[in-house]
């Protein structure tokens, strides 16, 4: 491979290479070979409950899999290394049986001691495993029933549960090395249940997995059985937008991460394939602190939730594969219930709530109460839409203080709750992931911070809701409750695109949208 700084050919340049793009043909699944992706950022570590960044997770869900996985289609759980399972009436108790003859990479069973100890391990390991943690809330232990039958019990309803182990934070490890450092499980070093092992980690430039001989642990949803088609598999870091588009469009890589809306139609003039899902989770949102000042400043809270115009966030970064906002959860999450009505750009009605709290406008246009300025603090800032945030709440007096902050900085901030919002979105198909962050009971994910409160009881509800129709009535009476309460401030509803070259075939994406590169092959 080359250095992947190709720009995205414009225009002029789409009719040459038409005709070599218009000489593949959809060919048959190929053995062997070596399959580039480029990634969008840097991975920092790979040992999945560890992890909540989307692009270290789809490194991590080549290497493990999971009990159950879940259809995108549809949302269903389905079978995986479960062949099925029981639920007690009370939503306290799962009973998993085992199918048989399953292995770790390093040969070792797949077996109810090895889930014991997986799940064990994430409970011991806290806020450490900071995806997993807030997933396994009132969980009291694992039981081997069997070789083949393992027991995980709660003391209370955990209803979200089932979708969570479908997840890359529930993939299985080799009770073998399970012991090892937490630097040698990020860098992969570990024996999985999934189809690639790790050949090599520099998680800045480039990860190199390995197809894994005899994988014999398949998804009811994967497209083939037997090992993975491809010898090996590339996932090279491509920070910069347009250097990632070219490099796929080139084909320099198979496929990419993340296409920036502006290439999106020259990539689809040469026919790639674009795959555009709406991201499941919370989205993209403004998070208050509620231990600061402002965020305990309902007029602030309400009128920074009025200043923004999500339409405008959408036409001038994200492109019209996003849409504007509608509730806390993403459209494509089960539980979303359209709160739009509430969550209004109305810039006048930000004035004239700041202006009734006594937060009168300066000279220079920003606003202060008994000589303090109206200064928010934010961290987890994403860059692409900043500045036009800044904007929006500056044209209502209100200075958003953007804090560029280095990863270590940024964590020690979290921790000592030294910000007042924390501009955030998690990907979940499940409405427990509003549990992770507002729950006054401390996860790893609680950046809300948020106190004791009647939310406390609605996302109780919402939990552990065992009917459907019950459950999906209490995720909207949470959404409804944060909103009117301006606790977030929804921006954008995500979708991430991902560009496949011809040359690359049978990139698909799980129920959470991480990539599975099981079925990947290529035809050079």
């Amino acid at each position: 491979m080359v250095s992947y700084v190709k720009a995205v050919a414009g225009a002029s340049a789409i009719a040459s290479l038409l005709p070599a793009l218009a000489a593949y043909a959809q060919p048959a699944p190929t053995t062997g070979g070596t399959y580039y992706h480029a990634l969008e950022a840097a991975v920092t570590c790979i040992d999945p409950p560890t992890q909540i960044f989307h692009v270290a997770l789809n490194v991590g869900r080549q290497l493990v899999d999971s009990l159950v996985d879940q259809d995108p289609q549809t949302g269903a759980i389905v079978p995986w290394i479960a062949e099925r399972w029981d639920i007690s009436e009370d939503a306290q108790t799962f009973t998993f049986h085992l199918r048989q003859g399953s292995h770790f990479a390093d040969g070792a069973p797949i077996d109810a001691a090895a889930v014991q100890a997986n799940i064990d391990r994430i409970a011991a390991l806290g806020p450490r495993a900071v995806g997993a943690a807030p997933l396994l809330i009132g969980y009291t232990g694992t039981e081997v029933i069997d070789p083949q039958t393992v027991r995980i019990t709660f003391d209370r309803p955990a209803v979200q549960f089932l979708q969570a182990l479908s997840g890359a934070w529930f993939g299985l490890i080799s009770p073998n090395d399970l012991g090892k450092s937490a630097d040698a499980l990020c860098a992969g070093d570990f024996a999985g249940s999934g189809p690639f092992i790790t050949a090599s980690y520099q998680g800045d430039t480039e990860i190199v997995l390995q197809r894994r001989d005899g994988y014999d642990s398949h998804s009811s949803l994967a497209g083939h059985t037997g090992d993975a088609y491809v010898d090996a598999l590339h996932l090279v870091v491509i920070p910069e937008a347009g250097n990632r588009a070219g490099a796929v469009q080139t084909g320099e890589v198979h496929s990419a991460s993340n296409i920036a809306f502006q290439h999106v139609p020259v990539l689809e003039q040469l026919g790639l394939t674009l795959l555009s899902p709406h991201i499941p989770g919370m989205t993209e949102s403004l998070i208050f602190n509620r231990e600061t000042a402002i965020g305990q400043d309902d007029a602030v809270r309400q009128a920074i939730q009025h200043a923004i115009n999500s339409e405008e966030l959408i036409r001038t970064v994200w492109g019209p594969s996003w849409t504007p906002r509608t509730a806390v959860l993403s459209e494509s999450t089960p539980g979303w219930a359209d709160f739009s009505d509430l969550l209004t750009f109305d810039e006048g009605r930000a004035n004239a709530i700041l202006d009734e709290a006594g937060w009168l406008r300066g000279e220079d246009g920003f606003r202060s109460r008994d000589g303090q300025r109206l200064s928010v603090r934010i961290i987890m800032s994403s860059p692409a839409s900043d500045q036009l945030v800044k904007q929006q709440l500056a044209a209502v007096g209100i200075d958003y203080n953007i804090e560029r902050l280095d990863s270590a900085t940024s964590t020690a901030r979290v921790q000592a709750g030294e910000y007042d919002i924390y501009k955030w979105q998690m990907t979940r198909a499940d409405p427990a992931i509003l549990n992770a962050v507002w729950n006054s009971n401390r996860t790893s994910q609680g950046v809300a911070r948020s106190p004791a409160s009647e939310l406390d009881d609605l996302l109780l509800v919402q939990e552990s809701a065992i009917d459907t129709a019950a459950r999906a009535a209490a995720a909207a009476d949470v959404q409804r409750y944060l909103i009117e309460n301006a606790l977030v401030v929804p921006l954008v509803d995500r979708a991430w695109t991902y560009a496949i070259h011809p040359s690359g075939q049978g990139l698909r994406l799980d129920g959470e949208t991480k990539l599975v590169f099981f079925d990947v092959f290529t035809d050079r």
